[in-house]
C-alpha cells in the first residue's frame, strides 16, 4: 500500500525536521513544516480516494467493511497531523498522529491468509497470536504475513557455562584471587 510507505517516509521527515528545529531559521522551519503538511494532505487524499474506489466495487462495502472502517479512521488522523504540522509543530504531537495513522494502515493491510476480505469475519482474520502482536511486526525485510507465530522452548541463558575446572586448577585460581584481593590465603 503506497499510502503506508508515504506515511512512514513522512514521519521520518517530520522527525528530522523536529530534530533540526533549533538549527534552522524560523522562516525556514515554517516553510519546511508547510511542505510536510501539504504532503500529509496529499496522502490523506489518496486514502480517501482508495476508500471511494472500494465502495464502487461490486459488493465492495460488504466485502471490505472492516478495511473501510479502519481507513475511515485514518483520514481524520492524517488531517489532524497536517494541522499540527501547519501550526508549525514537528514535535511529538505530529509524530504521534503520524504513527497512529501508520498503525491503522498496517491493520488494514493485514489480510486473512485463507483469502477473502475482512468484512465477513468478525475477527478480521489472522490467528490469535497475530492479533496480539503489534501491527509493525508484519513489515520489513524477512516478514511473512502468512506465517504463524509459535512458541518454542528456550533453554536457560544464565548460570554456569562451559566445563568445570579440575580441582587442582580451582585451588590455584582461589589462591590467585585471594592474593589479588589482599586476603593472602594460600591453600
Amino acid at each position: 500500500m503506497q499510502a503506508l510507505r508515504d506515511e512512514m517516509k513522512l514521519r521520518d521527515e517530520t522527525r528530522e525536521l523536529g530534530n533540526a528545529e533549533g538549527a534552522l531559521d524560523h522562516k525556514d522551519f515554517v516553510a519546511r513544516a508547510e511542505v510536510l503538511s501539504t504532503e500529509q494532505e496529499r496522502v490523506s487524499g489518496h486514502v480517501q480516494s482508495a476508500m471511494d474506489d472500494i465502495v464502487f466495487l461490486p459488493l465492495g462495502a460488504q466485502r471490505f467493511g472492516k478495511e473501510l472502517a479502519l481507513l475511515g479512521q485514518v483520514v481524520p488522523v492524517m488531517d489532524e497531523a497536517a494541522g499540527i504540522l501547519r501550526m508549525p509543530d514537528a514535535g511529538p504531537p505530529a509524530i504521534a498522529a503520524e504513527t497512529e495513522a501508520i498503525e491503522l494502515l498496517l491493520q488494514t493491510k493485514r489480510q486473512n491468509p485463507n483469502g477473502g476480505g475482512g468484512g465477513g469475519d468478525p475477527g478480521g482474520g489472522g490467528s490469535a497470536a497475530r492479533a496480539s502482536s503489534a501491527a509493525l511486526t508484519d513489515i520489513g525485510p524477512g516478514s511473512d504475513p502468512s506465517s504463524l507465530v509459535s512458541a518454542r522452548p528456550v533453554g536457560q541463558a544464565t548460570g554456569r557455562a562451559g566445563r568445570e575446572f579440575p580441582d587442582e586448577f580451582r585451588s590455584g585460581l582461589d589462591a590467585y584471587f585471594s592474593n589479588l584481593e589482599g586476603t593472602g590465603r594460600n591453600p
